[in-house]
């Protein structure tokens, strides 16, 4: 069952590829969040299930076989199941929103869907590979921002480089493709530092963690719900999912968790100084999203690593905060400056209480997945209490900033907008309920924070024109990467290409050449003697190749 079920995820995608842009949106929009509620629905019926498993050939390979596998059990039914929710969210918002090419946008999200659950289901690294490329592309043809497109291109293809060099080593010392015979690579294998680093980098750029979140923060030109789509259910989801599947080989390497720990944490303030600094709402967005997979990764850092339950709640609940995000962005006409807002709370009382939903679920899952962290998880509540209680009341209080026509336009979401993330945020409430206790405290101290406003001295940044288009990231890799490479490059062309071989080799073959060529003519003159003396020559090379070769 679950086999025909993926094939109708395939074909509804493929068909909402194949549809003009243009023709009939909003019905094909419905026709692809059919098929996923449809899909939903069948999946909640395994509920009580037996594991669901189906392993048939896909590759044969002289001595190297490859199976499709498809395993549905305890350990991932939970992520499969918010995946599809994350991804009927997307679909759903798709349907009324103001997305151009819905169609195309529709089929990007159910086949992304697919090859997430592929990577999910993957027992093997060729099917884990496939997954993860098929994901690269498909958000690369989300994109359409050119400088997003070639950041994220360049990076994700030296991270999938990495990832098939990975598998020639551990395949060429003996290793098999099964990823449950990993763990035997850590007895027998060789160059265990090297392996276990350049996988933690290439998960490092799939997943945006600091210093490689250059080509999501250049997706700010991307609609809202786009941008969401691709934060967090494509590549930076692979980049999790891979530290899933292959974590016994960062056990290899006394290296790997002292490095984990430092880019996640890294992540966290890297993402928090952006949500408070950075005018840009899509931007701020990404941001949270940072700060979200900086905790997930700090989990696992710190010996903490969540279940499928857990992260699957944990996904949903950030990600219905961005969709909060959205909802206020596209209430104030889809300005996305936040210094050009301010004042709504009268007109979006309404989406506030929405946003104190999401909130009050977010809390709840963080503090009951977290029970085993609770530093981590009380440190990172208040970061991001901080960041979104500062946010949301730039946007809501004080004086309005906004023009007339954002003015004019401002008003709550319609239902179709509010209706899913607000009963996904209730449902995560009931699931997870945190005592009042907790609670109640969790969300006055936030309430303060937004309307005591503490950090409000920071809106001065947003008038600061060279931190709001300063690149430091970018700046960064340019000084200390990009630059030493070209010096270097000119350096090395300088001595060898043009010193050592052109002037050096090249005009001495040219000088002994033209030597012999003067040698050749005076010699062969035309007289007796020369061609005498070339006979006897001759008679020598003979006669050596005669004694010596025979």
């Amino acid at each position: 069952m679950l086999v025909e079920l993926l094939i109708l995820i395939l074909g509804a995608g493929l068909i909402s590829e194949l549809v003009p842009k243009n023709r009939l949106p909003v019905l094909w929009s419905l026709f692809s969040a059919t098929a996923v509620s449809y899909f939903v629905y069948r999946l909640s019926l395994l509920g009580n299930a037996p594991d669901l498993y189906l392993n048939c050939p896909w590759l044969k390979i002289p001595n190297l076989a490859v199976n499709l596998e498809i395993v549905v059990n305890a350990g991932n039914i939970y992520l499969v199941f918010a995946l599809s929710i994350l991804a009927l969210l997307v679909l759903l918002q798709n349907t009324f929103g103001a997305e151009n090419a819905k169609n195309s946008l529709n089929g990007l999200v159910l086949l992304n869907l697919l090859s997430s659950l592929m990577l999910v289901f993957a027992g093997n690294y060729v099917q884990m590979l496939v997954a993860v490329g098929v994901c690269d592309v498909l958000v690369f043809s989300a994109v359409n921002n050119i400088e997003a497109k070639k950041k994220y291109i360049y990076a994700n293809f030296l991270a999938d480089i990495g990832l098939v060099s990975i598998f020639a080593v551990i395949l060429g010392q003996g290793g098999g493709l099964e990823l449950d015979k990993l763990p035997d690579y850590a007895r027998f294998g060789h160059h265990k530092d090297f392996v276990a680093i350049l996988l933690l980098l290439c998960i490092f750029v799939k997943t945006g963690l600091f210093l490689f979140h250059g080509a999501y923060t250049e997706m700010r030109t991307l609609g809202f719900n786009r941008l969401n789509y691709v934060l967090f259910t494509a590549t930076p989801l692979t980049g999790y999912l891979l530290l899933l599947k292959t974590e016994s080989l960062l056990q290899i390497s006394p290296f790997s968790y002292p490095l984990l720990k430092i880019f996640a944490l890294s992540s966290v303030l890297w993402g928090v100084w952006g949500a408070l600094a950075i005018d840009n709402l899509k931007q701020k967005a990404v941001y949270f999203a940072l700060m979200f997979w900086g905790l997930v990764y700090a989990f696992a850092a710190f010996g903490s690593r969540l279940d499928s339950l857990q992260f699957a709640s944990l996904l949903t609940a950030a990600f219905l905060f961005g969709q909060v995000l959205m909802l206020i962005c596209a209430a104030a006409s889809n300005e996305t400056q936040v210094s050009e807002t301010g004042g709504f709370l009268k007109s979006l009382k309404f989406t506030f209480l929405l946003a104190l939903l999401v909130l009050a679920a977010f809390f709840s899952v963080l503090f009951k997945t977290a029970e085993g962290s609770p530093w981590l998880a009380g440190g990172y509540a208040l970061l991001f209490a901080a960041a979104s209680a500062h946010v949301l009341s730039q946007i809501l209080l004080g004086e309005s900033r906004a023009d007339e026509r954002v003015q004019a336009m401002l008003k709550n979401p319609p239902l179709p907008f509010w209706l899913p993330v607000a009963a996904a945020a209730a449902v995560l409430c009931w699931s997870f309920r945190l005592s009042p206790l907790w609670l109640t405290p969790l969300l006055a101290a936030w309430l303060g924070l937004f309307f005591l406003r503490p950090l409000r001295r920071l809106d001065a940044l947003y008038d600061n024109d060279v931190l709001q288009e300063a690149d430091y990231v970018g700046t960064a890799y340019e000084l200390l990467i990009i630059t030493p490479v070209k010096v270097i490059g000119r350096l090395l062309w300088l001595t060898v290409d043009f010193v050592f071989i052109e002037r050096t080799i090249i005009s001495s073959v040219q000088n002994a050449l033209g030597f012999m060529i003067f040698l050749f003519r005076r010699i062969h003159s035309g007289t007796v003697t020369g061609m005498l003396l070339f006979m006897l020559l001759g008679f020598a090379v003979i006669g050596i190749v005669w004694l010596y070769g025979g």
